[in-house]
């Protein structure tokens, strides 16, 4: 009996802790971090006893349902000041009661804010329950997702929600409009059944790592110009504007000195704002029933003055330096609507090639406009001479029977007799051309092979790779041609050769940098100078030479305008407009990390870390290439924003494998007839050295990720290894034989990628390097993603590999992104685009499969 007893016991006791590990199992928790601000007494709308025309009273629910504030840019923090009219709120720390409430604590008709943040680490679904007395609102990242519009209840009200969350912080904000008795309420989440309350954290801080919107949403610094004596500068902004997939852009007068706005070209439909190259004036166009006219506004005296009108097929405009003359040009599409039609050369084929330019002069005082230009080519304008009396300008045309297949004029014009003299004629490798300030030479900007092999430095090397900019001085008297960057490694950007000081500035891309350099014309030598920024976007120069203007960013943080004294060599802050969007944005680390080969060439690299890095654990792991032609910079956001991969929990590994500019002409050349054998090796390489010198990352959980030729090396990586254990190709190329035919530039970019080799001549190239050739070697699950109309790259190129894939019983997965082309642009499809990639790692990486089942269901078809 005594043992019966015992087991019975024992029985009971087993139940009873069953029952009591189900009620701890913590499936619904309240939430008890909040911030709270002080109550608002909200005034009733004069006459609201009274009916309205459709013969309503007013409701109190529409004092709460007015946007008082910005809840989307709402993230508070513990004593931080709530500025409300013409009075400070501060945010404190929400007091729960006994039984876990909250509560408003105003007089009726008081408004009071509730802020809490939650966070996931993994993409998450729950229910938020409120049982409530009061009139509320929820928020959840500023979009509202229940509500509760009873006035003086006298019982509690449970209304629910449920959300999904992406890893991250949230913002949870609830509005409460207090009534005259019971103002409390509480609010619970409830984990979906594949989650437990464990799985969210819950806080009153809002630093948070960085999102997709923080990425693209608030206002973005583009451009500057600065006005001719430098003092003024004509800043570019532009924002999205969600939800919609609008963008917003607008210029605005600043002065440099006191950073005041002088004016703003918000909201107008003005064109071609530019500053004129004489005192404080500028010039925009206007269209009218498809015709332009040109306005000249005089700052200091505020008046307006019609230049021109009535201009058909407006293209663009520049001044002459002396502001007495425009040079325009006018560009007409000479296609037609067509049901059959042969096809005129390769190029026929691309929109925009029956587009034509020519070049017009318009005389400021007299009004007089004359045609300069005419014929069946397009004439590009490259440079006004400082003594306002010659242009340069180009002609290029397709030559099929010689490589590079494109064959390029350039011209010198008289702008008073019309007189044309040729500078050079049927050039294989063309340029753009600047004069010097005393005119007698120009600035030749071209590849390596512009002047044949005098700019060539490749060494050992057959071919250049003619998309490493170089510089050329030619003196227009003898055409003697020096290389001035024979010796310099970095790419040559944007230039401008200053009238000033007489000094050559330029952009370069300096391996992963892009940096602002100087060439003293005296000295022959090449200066870097002494900016805020990892890379420069663009750059300007005052007319008067005395000040520069550049946008800049840096890996973690986003662009912003500058101006740099020349004389003094100092960059001054000019315009910083998302400073505090990121003031809670909390980063990783990076740090460079290069490794050597066996033959000593040098790979560079860098690494992303999580904002909480910890290594003690480990850490699945991204590695990102692009290996075409130019490397990937140190810049902020871009089409992969590599701070965000590191936000979601992945160390991030990213190398400039061989080919890439920036790093000498030598180095460059290597993209010429490789396609991807040497870049590959180069990853696969890196990717093994950096796993075992790293112990905190987890080797089975590897995953890799390129776009256009990046896409490519995705594919191609995949039929030469395993160690990845998730590869996504965006826009790659699987077929080089049928980009090189299909692409809208393919065989063009050819010339630098397979210079004169061809799928009939180098077989072993085309074919046997081609991804698509080797698919049945590849054992690595495969993301396959492209834009459905994307001309660069065509869709056919994912579609033969997903073909493959799947007839091999291949795991693979396709995704197109409807109406974008090579890069995805639209703002919504955008994230969608972002949160499939994510998606796609957190499954393979993190076995995480319930956001990838949620955004693609399997569905049987």
């Amino acid at each position: 009996m005594n043992k019966f007893l015992s087991i019975l016991t024992l029985i009971v006791f087993f139940n009873l802790s069953l029952r009591a590990e189900k009620r701890t199992d913590k499936k619904t928790i309240i939430l008890k971090d909040w911030l709270q601000t002080e109550a608002v007494a909200i005034n009733l709308p004069a006459f609201n006893n009274s009916p309205d025309i459709d013969g309503q009273t007013f409701h109190l629910k529409a004092l709460i349902q007015e946007n008082y504030l910005n809840k989307q840019e709402l993230k508070p923090s513990v004593n931080e000041v709530l500025v409300w009219n013409n009075s400070n709120l501060k945010w404190n720390k929400a007091a729960l009661s006994k039984k876990e409430d909250l509560n408003a604590r105003g007089k009726a008709n008081s408004l009071s804010y509730f802020v809490s943040y939650i966070s996931v680490e993994q993409w998450a679904k729950a229910k938020l329950i409120i049982n409530t007395f009061p009139m509320l609102e929820m928020y959840l990242d500023g979009k509202k997702i229940a509500s509760h519009y009873e006035a003086e209840s006298e019982k509690a009200k449970e209304i629910t929600s449920d959300i999904t969350l992406e890893p991250g912080k949230h913002c949870i904000l609830i509005k409460v409009l207090s009534q005259s008795k019971k103002n409390s309420f509480n609010v619970k989440l409830q984990a979906e059944k594949a989650w437990s309350t464990k799985d969210f954290t819950f806080s009153t801080n809002p630093e948070h790592f960085i999102t997709i919107n923080n990425v693209l949403d608030g206002t973005k610094v583009t451009s500057t110009q600065l006005s001719a004596n430098g003092q003024l500068a004509l800043i570019s902004y532009s924002r999205t504007l969600p939800p919609s997939d609008e963008t917003e852009h607008w210029k605005e007068i600043t002065d440099i000195n006191s950073h005041h706005i002088i004016h703003s070209f918000r909201g107008t439909n003005l064109d071609g704002i530019k500053w004129l190259p004489k005192g404080n004036q500028i010039s925009y166009t206007k269209n009218y029933n498809n015709k332009t006219s040109i306005f000249l506004f005089d700052l200091d005296r505020g008046t307006e003055k019609e230049i021109a009108n009535n201009i058909d097929d407006f293209e663009d405009y520049t001044w002459t330096p002396d502001a007495k003359t425009i040079i325009y040009s006018e560009a007409k599409d000479h296609s037609k609507e067509w049901k059959i039609r042969k096809i005129q050369g390769m190029e026929d084929r691309l929109p925009g090639f029956r587009y034509r330019s020519f070049l017009f002069k318009l005389d400021v005082n007299s009004g007089v406009k004359q045609r300069l230009t005419f014929g069946n080519l397009s004439t590009q304008l490259n440079d006004i001479s400082s003594n306002s009396k010659h242009i340069l300008f180009s002609q290029s045309r397709p030559d099929y029977n010689e490589y590079p297949y494109s064959k390029q004029n350039l011209y010198q014009m008289n702008l008073e007799t019309f007189k044309v003299d040729t500078i050079w004629k049927d050039k294989l490798f063309g340029g753009s051309a600047l004069y010097s300030p005393d005119d007698s030479q120009i600035l030749v900007q071209g590849g390596p092979s512009c002047f044949g092999k005098l700019g060539e430095n490749i060494g050992k090397q057959k071919l250049a790779n003619n998309y490493d900019g170089q510089l050329y001085i030619m003196d227009l008297k003898t055409n003697h041609v020096t290389p001035i960057t024979y010796h310099f490694n970095p790419a040559v950007g944007t230039t401008v050769w200053n009238k000033k000081d007489g000094n050559i500035y330029f952009t370069a891309n300096d391996k992963d940098y892009v940096r602002l350099f100087k060439y003293t014309i005296n000295a022959q030598s090449f200066t870097k100078l002494n900016i805020s920024s990892d890379v420069v976007k663009s750059f300007d120069i005052s007319n008067d030479g005395s000040t520069l203007s550049y946008i800049g960013c840096g890996i973690s943080n986003p662009y912003k305008a500058y101006t740099y004294d020349l004389a003094k060599e100092e960059s001054t802050k000019l315009s910083d407009p998302e400073k505090t969007k990121f003031e809670k944005v909390k980063f990783g680390k990076t740090e460079d990390w290069n490794f050597t080969k066996e033959n000593g060439k040098t790979i560079i690299g860098r690494v992303y870390y999580p904002p909480n890095f910890d290594a003690n654990k480990k850490y699945p792991m991204i590695v990102n290439y692009y290996a075409g032609t130019v490397p990937v910079e140190r810049s902020f956001g871009g089409r992969y924003p590599l701070n965000l991969y590191a936000a979601m929990g992945y160390v991030v590994y990213l190398l400039q494998p061989s080919g890439a500019t920036g790093f000498g002409q030598e180095f460059s050349a290597e993209h010429q007839n490789n396609w991807g054998i040497t870049t590959a090796d180069e990853i696969i390489e890196g990717t093994k050295k950096f796993v075992t010198s790293h112990p905190f990352i987890n080797a089975d959980k590897i995953g890799c990720i390129g776009a256009s030729y990046g896409g490519f090396m995705t594919m191609l990586l995949q039929t030469r290894t395993d160690i990845f254990a998730a590869a996504i190709s965006h826009a790659g190329i699987s077929d080089i034989t049928s980009y090189w035919g299909e692409g809208y530039w393919g065989y063009t970019y050819s010339v630098n990628a397979a210079g004169k080799s061809f799928p009939w001549s180098h077989r072993k190239l085309f074919v046997d390097q081609s991804p698509l050739f080797g698919a049945d070697k590849v054992t690595t699950p495969m993301l396959l993603i492209h834009g459905s109309v994307d001309t660069n790259v065509p869709l056919g190129e994912s579609i033969q590999m997903y073909q493959a894939l799947k007839l091999l019983g291949k795991e693979v997965d396709f995704v197109q992104v409807k109406n974008q082309n090579h890069q995805i642009l639209n703002y919504t499809q955008r994230i969608l685009w972002n949160n499939t990639i994510f998606a796609y790692f957190a499954k393979h990486l993190k076995d995480q499969e319930e956001w990838w089942n949620a955004l693609y269901p399997d569905q049987n078809l």
